[in-house]
C-alpha cells in the first residue's frame, strides 16, 4: 500500500512537469530542463520503491533515535547520538560559503513538521490572504535589507528560491527525501522532494522541488485559488586535488494564480452564503502570473597548497575526506560567479465593468492589464581567506576567520507596458568574521554603490557574548541608504502611466539584542527601527513618501516550560510604531501545548495543539494590480485566538502527521479568522494528512 502511494505521487507530479512544458513560453532551456527532471523521475520510482527498509521488530525497519533541537528540553548526548545515526555522513551547505556546513539530519520531529504552510516556518509568523501560497507580508516587523536595483515586489519572498537558497550536499551515500500532505482532496496539496546523489569521484548532483496547491474546491472562497512550483537543479564538480570547485545552479519558480480581491462582507453574519464558494468577492477575472528563472555557475579556487595529503575516495562519493584530521590552515581562495536571471510578472482583468474597484487604475475600458519583465546578468569576483578548521572524518566542515573583499557588476534591461530601459550597477562588498577575544564572535558585512545606485550602501554586525552556564547574549545592528524601487518610482496599466515620483532614497537604521538563558530556555530582547524618507502605499494604492522620521519599538519574550513529558512552548512580541502609515498588531503571540514522548516504546510523538493571536487593528489590504500591501481605514481585523489540534509521529526514517486546522471555529461560528483586511481564512475547520519519508541508498 505504501509502496503503491509514493509510486503514484512520483508519477502524478512528474506528469504534471511535464504538462507544464508545453505551457512554459520563456528560457527555452528551461524547457529542457523540466524534461531531463521528469525522465529522471519517472526512472527513479523503481529506485525509490528499492529504498523501503524491510520489517524488524520495531516495524519499520530498527527503531531510529529521537531528538528536539530545543535546548534544556532533551539530554544533549541523546540529541549527538541520534545525530550520529540520523546524518549517516551527509552535510549541507550553501554555495555562497561552502566551506560552512550544517549535518543533515532530517529524521527528528522538529516544529515544523506538521507546519506545511511556509508564513508560520520561522520564528515569527507572516499574514497572508487565507491561504497557504498566498502573498505574505511580517506581522512583526522585520528589516528588508537591500543591494541595488529592486523591482519592489516581495509578497511571494517565501515561496521563491534562488539559486543561493539551493543546498549542496557532501555525503557518501545517496538520500532522497519525500513529503506529501493533503487538506481535504487533491486540489489542496503540497508536495516536496530532496534527492543528492554522487555519479563517480568528484561530481554530484542535488534536486530540490516542491509544489503547493490550492485549487478552489467548496471549502474555500470564490476564486480563492493558486499553484506555486520551485525547481532546483545542483550539479557540483571538484578537482582531484580539492583546490577547484565548480557549483552550477538551475532554478525555476512559477507562482499563478486567480485573484478576488477580497470579500464584500466581512463576516458570516452580514454575508448571507450557504458555501465559502458563493461568497460575494471583489473580483471575478483577475489572474497573476509571476516567474523567477536563474542559472548560476560560482567557481572556487585555492591558491596555496599544502604538501600531499592522502584521501580515502570510494567509487561513489565526494568527501574527498583526509585519513587524518588536517591542522589549522590558513586558507587563500579566488571565486567567480556569474549568474542570469529572467522575472516576468503579469497582471489582467478582462472584466470591464470595474470602475469602482480599479478608480484611477482603470486607464482603459477594455480591461486592466500590467505587465513587467526583468532580465540581469551579474559577475561577481571575490577574494577570500579563512582558518580551516578541518575537514574531520565524520564531521562538518567549518572555517574561521573569514575575510572576503569582492566587486559585482550587475546589468539589468526592464521591459515594462509602454518602455524598455536599462542599468548597470557596480557594488563594492566586504565581509569580516572574527573572534577579538575569547567566547566572543563577531560577524561584519558591508556593501557599497560605486555605478547605478551610487551612494547606496549596507553596513550590519552581529555579534555572539558566550556567558558559560548562564547561556549567551546577542546583538545586531543593520543601517543602510537604498534607492526607491521600480514599482514605487513609476507605475504603468494598460500601456498608460500612473505616477512617475522622484523619491529621495531611504536611510534606515535597526538595533537588536537578546539573553538567552539556558538553565530557565528563556529568552528576552528588544529591537529599535529607525526609518527616514519611508515610501509607503496609500487608502487608493499610490505611492507616496513621508517626510517624518518613523520609528518601531519592539520588545519579545520566549520561555518553555517542561513537567514530565509535557511542554508549553511561549513566545510573545509586543511592539508599536510611531505613525499609523505603518500599520502593526500591538502584540502578537503564539503557545504551542504538546505531550512529546514514545508511544508503544517505538512510535516517537508529538501530539497538541497550536494557539496564535494578534491584538485588533487596522491591518493593511493587499491590492493584486499593485501587488502591494496598502493602508485601509475600513475594516478592523478583531482579535482572534486562532487554535490547531495536531499529532507528529516518527518511526526510524518515516514521519507523519494530522492537523486539525482553526478549530476555534467551532467556538466563534459567526466570526472569520482575518490576518490581512478583506481576506479572511476558510470558515471550515480543515483536516490536513501529511507523510515524509527518508530513504538512503
Amino acid at each position: 500500500m505504501l509502496k503503491s502511494l509514493i509510486l503514484t505521487l512520483v508519477l502524478k507530479h512528474s506528469t504534471t512537469i511535464l504538462f507544464n512544458i508545453s505551457t512554459l513560453q520563456h528560457f527555452n532551456f528551461f524547457r529542457m530542463l523540466r524534461l531531463l527532471v521528469s525522465l529522471i523521475f519517472i526512472l527513479s520510482a523503481h529506485f525509490l520503491l528499492a529504498q523501503f527498509p524491510t520489517q524488524g521488530p520495531g516495524g519499520f525497519g530498527n527503531p531510529g533515535g529521537f531528538g528536539q533541537q530545543r535546548p534544556g528540553q532533551l539530554n544533549v548526548d541523546t540529541i549527538q547520538e541520534d545525530i550520529k545515526r540520523d546524518t549517516f555522513g551527509a552535510y549541507r551547505f550553501f554555495v555562497k560559503n561552502p566551506f560552512h556546513e550544517k549535518a543533515f539530519a532530517d529524521t527528528l520531529i522538529t516544529d515544523y513538521l506538521h507546519q506545511h504552510d511556509p508564513t508560520r516556518q520561522r520564528q515569527w509568523d507572516y499574514m497572508h490572504l487565507g491561504i497557504s501560497g498566498s502573498a505574505a507580508q511580517p506581522i512583526v516587523y522585520q528589516p528588508l535589507l537591500r543591494r541595488g536595483f529592486d523591482l519592489g515586489w516581495h509578497q511571494y519572498d517565501l515561496y521563491l528560491k534562488s539559486a543561493d537558497d539551493i543546498p549542496f550536499y557532501r555525503h557518501e551515500t545517496a538520500f532522497t527525501n519525500v513529503g506529501y500532505s493533503q487538506l481535504g482532496d487533491q486540489n489542496n496539496s503540497f508536495f516536496t522532494l530532496q534527492f543528492s546523489r554522487n555519479f563517480g569521484p568528484g561530481f554530484n548532483m542535488s534536486i530540490d522541488y516542491q509544489r503547493l496547491s490550492e485549487r478552489g474546491t467548496t471549502t474555500l472562497f470564490n476564486r480563492q485559488s493558486l499553484r506555486n512550483t520551485t525547481l532546483g537543479l545542483n550539479f557540483w564538480f571538484k578537482g582531484k586535488n580539492g583546490r577547484y570547485n565548480a557549483y552550477l545552479t538551475l532554478v525555476n519558480n512559477k507562482l499563478e494564480r486567480n485573484e478576488n480581491g477580497g470579500l464584500v462582507k466581512d463576516t458570516l453574519t452580514r454575508g448571507t452564503f450557504a458555501t465559502p464558494a458563493q461568497a460575494e468577492v471583489f473580483l471575478e477575472a483577475a489572474r497573476s502570473r509571476y516567474q523567477h528563472e536563474e542559472v548560476q555557475f560560482t567557481q572556487y579556487f585555492q591558491l596555496n597548497r599544502f604538501g600531499s595529503i592522502t584521501d580515502t575516495v570510494g567509487q561513489d562519493s565526494l568527501d574527498l575526506l583526509p585519513t587524518v584530521a588536517v591542522a589549522d590552515k590558513q586558507i587563500y581562495q579566488v571565486a567567480h560567479t556569474i549568474s542570469y536571471q529572467n522575472i516576468f510578472s503579469r497582471y489582467n482583468d478582462d472584466n470591464t465593468n470595474l470602475a469602482t474597484f480599479y478608480k484611477d487604475f482603470n486607464t482603459d475600458p477594455r480591461g486592466i492589464r500590467n505587465f513587467v519583465g526583468h532580465q540581469k546578468v551579474e559577475n561577481q569576483f571575490r577574494l577570500l581567506t579563512y582558518r580551516s578548521q578541518g575537514p574531520l572524518v565524520g564531521r562538518t566542515r567549518q572555517e574561521a576567520g573569514l575575510l572576503e573583499l569582492g566587486l559585482v557588476h550587475a546589468y539589468h534591461r526592464i521591459e515594462l507596458e509602454a518602455k524598455d530601459s536599462s542599468l548597470n550597477e557596480v557594488f563594492a562588498i566586504g565581509r569580516w568574521d572574527l573572534q577579538p577575544v575569547p567566547l566572543v564572535d563577531l560577524r561584519l558585512n558591508a556593501k557599497l554603490g560605486l555605478l547605478g545606485n551610487i551612494g547606496d550602501y549596507q553596513a550590519s554586525g552581529e555579534i555572539d557574548f558566550k556567558l558559560g552556564k548562564l547561556g549567551f547574549l546577542k546583538g545586531k545592528a543593520t543601517n543602510q541608504l537604498y534607492s526607491p524601487s521600480l514599482i514605487q518610482r513609476e507605475f504603468w496599466v494598460t500601456q498608460q502611466r500612473v505616477w512617475n515620483n522622484d523619491f529621495k532614497k531611504t536611510l534606515e537604521s535597526n538595533v537588536q539584542a537578546s539573553l538567552n538563558i539556558d538553565r530557565f530556555d528563556v529568552e528576552v530582547g528588544a529591537a529599535y527601527h529607525l526609518i527616514n524618507n519611508l515610501i509607503y502605499f496609500d487608502t487608493i494604492g499610490y505611492a507616496r513618501q513621508t517626510g517624518r522620521p518613523v520609528s518601531i519599538l519592539q520588545l519579545f519574550l520566549k520561555k518553555n516550560f517542561v513537567i514530565w513529558r509535557i511542554h508549553l512552548d511561549n513566545q510573545v512580541v509586543l511592539q508599536n510604531a510611531s505613525e499609523d502609515i505603518i500599520r502593526l498588531p500591538q502584540f502578537f503571540g503564539k503557545h504551542s501545548l504538546y505531550f512529546e514522548g514514545k508511544l508503544f516504546r517505538v512510535l516517537n510523538s508529538r501530539i497538541g495543539v497550536d494557539v496564535r493571536y494578534q491584538a485588533g487593528y487596522f491591518a493593511d489590504y493587499y491590492l493584486p494590480l499593485t501587488g502591494q500591501f496598502q493602508v485601509q481605514d475600513k475594516r478592523m481585523v478583531d482579535f482572534y485566538p486562532a487554535a490547531d489540534v495536531f499529532g507528529s509521529f516518527q518511526i526510524t526514517k518515516f514521519r507523519a502527521f494530522f492537523k486539525l486546522e482553526n478549530v476555534t471555529r467551532f467556538i466563534a461560528e459567526n466570526q472569520l479568522f482575518y490576518q490581512t483586511s478583506f481576506y479572511p481564512m476558510p470558515p471550515s475547520s480543515g483536516f490536513r494528512l501529511g507523510i515524509r519519508w527518508f530513504f538512503v541508498d
